[in-house]
């Protein structure tokens, strides 16, 4: 059974015909705190009595390893391996058979991790007749236990500190000297053969599939989704490995379903905005040009038509992608020249000079709206006229226009309304629906970053100012 953790303690489990712990709550902290000691290093925890298992697989003991970012050198997570020693039981069990003894597994602090015949797991033997014996790496000594003389073997392991004991009946080594030292020299290799195939299961199963997933899970942290764990087999690794790579499929598919709906989403809203364009200048404009047909002579009226041909022509035609800024200070002229029909000549407009804007885009009508605002607000019966001004200049990496007018500028109460309604007007309000529509597109292609501002006062004019990404004109 394999356990992962993250930094949170959250576990993931990979599971092979066994089921999950029922008091991993329990020993959680006992696995982290001993990892966070080892600081990487793996370390074997003692055998455990693991409730709610058949009896032939009720005893595990755990290899728990934090795992260590290998550029931060900081704590990513844990991996927890529970082992079954009924791997070691096939091992040993025929030694016993020909000792006529027992085996036991004891760990640094005297608790048996392992007893051939079940009697001693989980007890301490630090006070026991064997354990002041054992107190150096290997040897043997006499000592009785339960009143009967034995002979113990022990060794123990350079990579574990666990030590490894075989205790041999002495009628049994009496009876046959010669097999009793056979028997040692078994022993002796017997449990070298056994703390070499500890560290070998330690390097080859754990550490070496974990460093390569250690890696692909910071490639996914830099944002690469493009690997894949190789599971060349059906063991805990590979069980981990094929669960990874389930993950990062469904990160993958989650991540282009996000994706369509939002190109959707700004699609619709686009097209929604497009539609909403204000057609009550058209209308007025064409009322002007009735009235002049029949007060005036034929041409002022064919000019008026064909300014008007224009403009349609241009708001129409296109969809609302970005224009060269020099077609829509064109568009923008043609406007004014309109309002000047209907107003009587009332209006002028001023605009940068070419060389500030030359190769630069912008989102086609752009302007439009703000001028028009510009006359609602601003023309007054009592003026003879207004001047329309828009300047332009850099700021950073972002293109500032201001549109400034000397009309009678706006009460407090009236500019509050406006501005609120460039994020969202009140239910059937149609106050500044043109500046309102100007602003979401910004929005919508750019950013939130993006979009109108507005300042006015009342007796001295209004001024709209517009923030854009510089965005050079397409060859």
């Amino acid at each position: 059974m394999v356990y992962l953790f993250d930094v949170y303690g959250h576990p993931y489990f990979a599971i092979k015909n066994t089921a999950i712990r029922s008091d991993l709550q329990d020993v959680l902290p006992r696995w982290t705190q001993l990892a966070e000691d080892a600081n990487g290093t793996p370390v074997l925890v003692s055998t455990q009595d693991v409730a709610g298992r058949a009896t032939s697989s009720r005893y595990v003991f755990t290899v728990v390893r934090k795992i260590i970012d290998p550029r931060t050198f900081e704590s990513i997570g844990m991996i927890a391996i529970d082992a079954n020693i009924g791997v070691i039981d096939n091992i040993i069990k025929d030694l016993d058979k020909s000792t006529h003894g027992k085996t036991l597994v004891v760990d640094e602090s005297g608790s048996v991790v392992y007893d051939s015949d079940k009697s001693l797991i989980g007890q301490n033997l630090k006070n026991s007749e064997l354990m002041p014996g054992a107190l150096t790496e290997q040897g043997s000594f006499h000592t009785k236990i339960d009143g009967k003389g034995v002979l113990a073997i022990f060794k123990e392991s350079s990579v574990t500190g666990w030590k490894v004991l075989i205790t041999i009946p002495e009628d049994e080594l009496m009876a046959d000297a010669l097999r009793t030292r056979t028997y040692t020299i078994a022993a002796a290799l017997a449990i070298m053969a056994f703390a070499l195939l500890i560290s070998l299961v330690l390097v080859f199963a754990i550490t070496r599939p974990l460093r390569g997933l250690v890696r692909m899970m910071k490639e996914v942290q830099t944002g690469n989704l493009d690997v894949a764990f190789p599971v060349v087999s059906r063991d805990e690794a590979g069980l981990v490995g094929s669960a990874f790579n389930r993950m990062i499929d469904r990160i993958k598919t989650l991540i282009q379903d996000i994706y369509a709906v939002e190109e959707r989403k700004k699609e619709a809203e686009l097209q929604s905005l497009q539609h909403q364009i204000n057609p009550h200048f058209i209308y007025n404009t064409l009322e002007s040009i009735r009235m002049t047909a029949v007060l005036s002579d034929n041409k002022e009226v064919a000019k008026m038509t064909q300014l008007l041909g224009k403009l349609l022509r241009y708001s129409i035609h296109g969809g609302l992608e970005s224009v060269p800024i020099a077609k829509e200070w064109e568009h923008l002229g043609i406007y004014v020249q309109l309002l000047n029909y209907r107003y009587g000549s009332r209006f002028e407009l001023e605009l940068p000079d070419t060389r500030e804007t030359e190769g630069l885009c912008v989102i086609k009508l752009l302007f439009q709206p703000i001028v028009e605002n510009a006359v609602y607000h601003g023309l007054h019966e009592s003026r003879s006229g207004m001047r329309i001004r828009v300047q332009c200049r850099q700021e950073g990496k972002d293109l500032l226009f201001e549109v400034a007018d000397d009309g009678e500028g706006m009460e407090e109460e009236t500019l509050r309304k406006l501005q609120a309604s460039l994020l969202q007007a009140p239910e059937g309000d149609n106050t500044g629906i043109g500046l309102r529509n100007v602003n979401e597109r910004i929005k919508l292609k750019y950013g939130e970053t993006y979009g109108l501002s507005i300042r006015s006062s009342f007796g001295q004019g209004t001024t709209v100012t517009v923030r854009l990404p510089t965005e050079p004109a397409v060859r």
